[in-house]
């Protein structure tokens, strides 16, 4: 008898659980399978199989999935996903499943049979459900939780279930995501019977049987039967008619859903390069030609071409006959990568990520399975493509925090899965951004990583734009407590006089950041989240961006019964209305997460931006991301002290990269840019480095900084979360996780802090508190530590405020 290693879905202490397969099934590695675990029927993927001696106790596996099975190189990049990350086995392979493969199966309820034939004695909702499953024999549980009562009827459930008197049973289903198919029509006349066929349809006076013939003759003989039906009037049984008649031949076809990637794109030439370019290509080529892996950090300034050379890259590794993933930290940013990609390889390119329908989505990665799109563009979860030859492995803006999943596990970081998925393909890893993250220099620095530079700008554009930074307590001194300084309206007058258009950044959405009383000082705050709700005037409501609740601003404080209230701060919101007042005639956009998802991840608005319909665009860090411009010479950086003050380590860090971002979408084309900083701490040695676009020395105050603090790169680290709705009960549970660790640790260069409330201490309802690990290996001390239901563990976190 056959023995599997199966990994379950399901919270579970092993990695994975071993199953005997039952006679006249075929069981092989990677494959999806449905197995008991409890009482339950879960999903597993088979890691191994063996013909191994007689196990006792083993459940048989229930039924396989034959669609689809992971190979060799996904389960072993799965298996470091989840010793890396210390998420479940199950978890991390999952990534590489296809979307709309998960579906619990259906869960049913029958009467069991009692003894003695006596009827049991219920009374209430528990003999509503007996009586339910005696008369209809089967009761399906996703029909009893629909009337308001899913508690109370879960609870009765698993009570009649020990009680003996029902028995829960399930039966495995497999989610099929719909095959979208249209009619073909195929002219069966030749060319020679076609006058003939016509002359023929007309004496019958079948006129719109010729216009379909006709029609068909001028569209090379083939064409979609809705197609036809639109442009002859033709109806379904006039089609049929024909075919009877063997004048045409009708047949169904697949039809694949379409997206950005599918729609019809100019194919572009290559651009000339630089002779930075042409260095940094050329060391492309030798790692390429290797069919060895690499990694390669392309640190170049804002246009200086980074977008080029990956179009070149991958020009070269599909000429080996190799596949291309190029990541994008945002869905928003996908439009605009997948744009230039079809444009240079046009048919090839899919886009993969959660903002396309499951059909859609579906479909995309079908096709790249198939073999028939070489090129894959997404969003992190792309990089789980089901690719069998990837070749080179891309990160645009790889400094960004997006490429960290940190809301579900696993907690993985694509940066780290990239590399380790190019090492076991012996594929090209290139990491592309004009302010790397800290840690990726570096590995630069140190000689890991090869470091590739293009310290100039190319094309038309005149250079990187100088920046003037604005001292705000000048402008208070002056008498100026306007939201912009005057440098910065003058020269917003004077881009939009010549025609040229104005970005805004503000990384904070809203009207106000907050609404306070005047006479009592009270704060109005969100209820489920320890931080103040914003005033969002669109809505005219107030919100909180922690957990999206949202009520209507109150007339009077609730402490004090005061009318007089003041609304503190300033968001994307309140620029929008400035700016109209200063320039009634302009055409203002605003672009942050409050804009629908669907709008952001498309193409309207770059193409209102390309085309000049916006001549000023507001918006957060979204508009600072990698997006390319030509019309913008302005930028102005309305609040650059925003995010100075978190506590976290990286808070400066990632300040710089903003403010060097959104300076970087000025002057971008012909004409000459300009950005205005406006701050309050104009000493602070982020805005220095910054107004001077100067990387290096940045990071050397930083890394100095890192290396005296012990943070990483000079360790790894590891925050442990812990949320309880009760406080004192978060508080303890901390508490003696941190004394357990305490006691593991051994070696003195392991260091614990905490536990302590975390910056956001109540978030959604639940307490919140934190201990962080940081040594060379933190995760060692975590090994068998009893973690009850409550606690986040996340390996290498990109934030711990």
């Amino acid at each position: 008898m056959s023995y599997a290693e199966v990994a379950v879905n399901a919270p579970a202490g092993r990695p994975t659980y071993t199953y005997h397969v039952p006679g006249g099934l075929e069981v092989r590695a990677g494959q999806l399978v449905w197995v008991p675990f409890g009482v339950r029927t879960v999903r597993g993927v088979v890691v191994t199989v063996d013909d191994g001696s007689s196990r006792q106790d083993t459940r048989p596996i229930l039924s396989v999935s034959p669609e689809y099975a992971l190979s060799p190189r996904q389960l072993e990049a799965g298996t470091y996903i989840s010793s890396r990350y210390l998420s479940s086995l199950y978890s991390a392979v999952s990534l590489f499943l296809p979307p709309g493969i998960e579906r619990d199966p259906l869960v049913f309820y029958e009467a069991a049979e009692q003894p003695n034939g006596s009827a049991p004695v219920l009374k209430g909702l528990e003999a509503e459900l007996y009586h339910a499953a005696l008369e209809h024999r089967k009761l399906e549980a996703r029909t009893l939780r629909r009337d308001g009562r899913a508690s109370a009827v879960r609870r009765a459930l698993d009570a009649l279930v020990a009680q003996g008197i029902l028995v829960r049973r399930e039966i495995p289903r497999e989610r099929r995501v719909g095959v979208r198919k249209e009619v073909t029509v195929t002219l069966c006349a030749g060319t020679d019977d076609i006058a003939v066929t016509q002359e023929m349809l007309h004496r019958k006076r079948a006129d719109r049987q010729a216009r379909v013939v006709e029609y068909l003759r001028a569209h090379g003989g083939v064409a979609s039967a809705r197609e036809l039906r639109a442009a002859t009037a033709a109806t379904s049984s006039v089609l049929r008619a024909m075919s009877v008649q063997g004048l045409i031949e009708m047949s169904e076809r697949r039809v694949w859903r379409a997206t950005i990637a599918a729609q019809s794109s100019r194919e572009t030439a290559a651009l000339t390069l630089t002779s930075a370019q042409s260095r940094a290509l050329d060391s492309i080529r030798c790692s390429l030609e290797s069919w060895s892996f690499s990694e390669n950090l392309l640190y170049g300034v804002t246009g200086s071409g980074k977008t080029e050379l990956y179009l070149r890259a991958a020009e070269l590794a599909l000429a080996q006959g190799r596949q291309v993933v190029c990541l994008v930290p945002e869905i928003a940013l996908a439009a605009q990568t997948v744009e230039r990609f079809t444009s240079r390889f046009p048919g090839r390119v899919a886009l993969l990520h959660s903002g396309l329908t499951l059909g859609q989505q579906r479909d995309e990665w079908e096709q790249v399975q198939r073999g028939d799109r070489d090129v894959v563009v997404g969003p992190r979860s792309a990089l789980f493509a089901p690719l069998e030859k990837p070749g080179l492995i891309i990160l645009d803006e790889e400094h960004e925090w997006a490429y960290k999943q940190e809301d579900i596990v696993p907690r993985y970081h694509a940066r780290d899965v990239a590399r380790h998925i190019a090492q076991l393909s012996g594929a090209v890893l290139m990491l592309g951004s004009a302010t790397p993250d800290v840690e990726t220099f570096h590995r630069a620095a140190t000689g890991v990583t090869r470091l590739l530079e293009l310290p100039s700008r190319i094309g038309g554009s005149a250079g990187l734009p100088p920046i003037e930074v604005v001292d705000m307590r000048d402008e208070l001194r002056y008498g100026n407590t306007s939201l912009f300084s005057r440098a910065l309206v003058s020269a917003m007058s004077e881009a939009l006089s010549r025609r040229e258009q104005v970005l805004l950044f503000l990384n904070r959405r809203g009207t106000a950041t907050l609404v306070q009383c005047r006479r009592c000082s009270y704060v109005f705050a969100c209820p489920r989240c320890s931080v103040a709700l914003a005033y969002h005037a669109t809505r005219n409501g107030l919100l909180c961006h922690r957990c999206g609740y949202a009520t209507r601003v109150p007339e009077r404080c609730p402490r004090c019964s005061s009318g007089r209230l003041r609304y503190l701060g300033v968001g994307t919101q309140r620029v929008v209305e400035e700016v109209r007042l200063l320039h009634p005639d302009a055409q203002v956009i605003r672009w942050d997460s409050d804009v629908p998802a669907k709008t952001r991840g498309g193409t309207a608005l770059q193409d209102a931006i390309r085309e000049g319909r916006a001549d000023v665009v507001v918006g957060t860090q979204m508009v600072a991301k990698g997006h390319d411009f030509p019309g913008v010479t302005l930028v102005g950086v309305v609040g650059a002290d925003v995010g100075l003050s978190v506590p976290d380590y990286r808070s400066s860090e990632r300040s710089f990269q903003l403010l060097c971002q959104a300076a970087g979408r000025a002057g971008r084309g012909i004409n000459p840019g300009r950005v205005v900083v406006q701050t309050y701490e104009p000493e602070n040695y982020v805005l220095r480095c910054a107004a001077t676009h100067d990387y290096p020395a940045f990071y050397q105050e930083e890394i100095r900084y890192r290396r005296e603090a012990y943070y990483p790169p000079f360790c790894s680290m590891v925050r442990l979360l812990f949320s309880h709705v009760n406080e004192e009960r978060c508080r303890r549970e901390s508490e003696r996780v941190a004394h357990e660790l305490s006691r593991r640790v051994v070696a003195s260069d392991l260091r614990i802090t905490g536990p302590s409330p975390a910056f956001i201490r109540r978030l959604r309802g639940h307490y919140r508190w934190q201990v962080t690990l940081r040594g060379p290996q933190p995760t060692e001390v975590l090994a068998d530590l009893e973690l009850p239901r409550g606690w986040v563990v996340d390996v290498d976190p990109v934030s711990v405020a």
